[in-house]
């Protein structure tokens, strides 16, 4: 990652280039092959292009047979390049102990550049120095046999033309393929990768709208739930008594349609932003409280410190944690009453909670535990400190949501957390 690429890429063999509009390669191979083979018979009857070494007169006919074994090298320059090279070298000293045909060292330098552009890198290196001490070799014997400047000049450009020239270039061919393979590798790794950051987008929006779900409908419809079964329970309810139990399921109901619609409102918008435009505050739980009073809870509320406007973020995720802790206490808490103390500080502010309950009870209801769940995710995402459960029989409820001026959303800066990190 991070422009790195894989170390072993350089020993591997590149693919041949595969276009829509060209032959398997194969066939691709064969045609080339048949095409030089011809070229260079072509060559050899009409034009006699080939070194006649003055030693010994081989006839015509006994040259084509180098020239057909490297028009079969040839055919497998691409798909099995060592076969083709060892096969073309073979021919190719046949061929100069003959008397170098120009086909045939056109074909020659064909199947050196198939090794190095098919062939593994280590073999291209390989061939480039063996080449290298062959154009020194047979610059060293012209010297010695012609003592002649112009015929070691021309040695030297000779041979290291057939022999370095088509190495080089399929070196270089070879090198920009791999660098395009890299790039497309990391394309793909770029995509990849944005599609498990939209992935990860959704589940995060997924998880925020199961919360914003749970707040809005479960803590109406529990308090309503809670309501009308302890209307159904009391057999001789006078009317006095079930009009207030009705008139509390009606505000239950009235609220949890309203913030609804709200939501729906958001999730139907095109520009919606993070948060909504108008959310629900710390300083409106006085409603959330009295409504759980008049359904039989007794709440104590206790304010510690001077009482200040909040960030949006965290002012919505306090009053959703009252909520929660408020809806909670009035199915479980065993006897109905809740104490509850808001501590307004210098960096944070923090809210416990306690009353009464079976834990045992708890567990055993479907869906316990969920509310709570949402409740930490709330803080945690705001860079909090929350914790439940109970302690000495009773239930404990404490979440520490951070608002100072150095706190960045899901990210708390300060001595205290350096601190921290440093000694863990």
């Amino acid at each position: 990652m991070g422009g790195v690429s894989d170390p072993t890429s350089a020993w591997r063999r590149p693919a041949p280039v595969r276009l829509p509009w060209l032959p398997p390669p194969v066939l691709r191979d064969c045609a080339i092959g048949g095409a030089t083979a011809l070229l260079g018979v072509l060559m050899l009857f009409l034009a006699d292009a080939y070194v006649d070494w003055g030693i010994w007169q081989p006839a015509v006919p006994l040259r084509l047979v180098p020239l057909v074994a490297l028009a079969v090298a040839e055919c497998h320059r691409s798909t099995s390049p060592r076969f083709a090279l060892a096969l073309g070298t073979a021919a190719a000293v046949v061929d100069i102990t003959l008397g170098p045909s120009v086909g045939g060292l056109i074909m020659w330098s064909d199947v050196l550049y198939a090794a190095s552009v098919y062939g593994s890198s280590r073999l291209a290196i390989r061939l480039l120095y063996g080449n290298g001490l062959f154009v020194a070799a047979a610059a060293t014997t012209a010297w010695i046999l012609s003592r002649d400047l112009r015929a070691l000049t021309l040695t030297i450009i000779y041979v290291g033309l057939v022999g370095i020239s088509p190495l080089l270039t399929g070196m270089s061919v070879r090198e920009h393929r791999e660098k395009a393979e890299v790039e497309r590798l990391r394309s793909a790794q770029t995509a990849r990768l944005a599609e498990l950051d939209h992935q990860a987008a959704v589940a995060a929006e997924r998880a925020r709208m199961a919360r914003e779900l749970h707040d809005v409908v479960a803590n109406h419809l529990s308090a309503v739930a809670v309501q009308s079964t302890a209307a159904l329970s009391v057999k001789s309810l006078d009317e006095a008594r079930l009009r207030e139990t009705l008139e509390v399921i009606r505000e239950s109901s009235v609220q949890g349609l309203t913030e609804m619609r709200r939501m729906i409102g958001l999730l139907r918008s095109d520009n919606a932003p993070d948060e909504p435009v108008s959310v629900p505050r710390l300083a409106e739980t006085d409603r959330l409280v009295e409504h759980v009073r008049r359904a039989g809870l007794t709440v104590h509320i206790e304010v510690i410190g001077v009482v200040r406007e909040l960030p949006t973020p965290i002012d919505l995720a306090a009053y959703r944690v009252v909520q929660e802790t408020l809806t909670n206490a009035l199915k479980h808490a065993a006897p109905q009453e809740l104490r509850m103390v808001f501590a307004y500080r210098a960096d944070d502010v923090v809210i416990t909670s306690e009353n009464g309950v079976d834990p045992e009870h708890v567990t055993r209801l479907p869906g316990a535990k969920a509310g709570l769940i949402g409740m930490a995710e709330r803080v945690s995402l705001l860079g909090g400190a929350f914790e439940a459960g109970p302690r000495e029989g009773r239930w404990h409820v404490r979440a520490e949501l951070p608002c100072g001026a150095d706190v960045v959303l899901g990210t708390r800066h300060d001595s205290s957390s350096e601190a921290k990190d440093g000694a863990a």
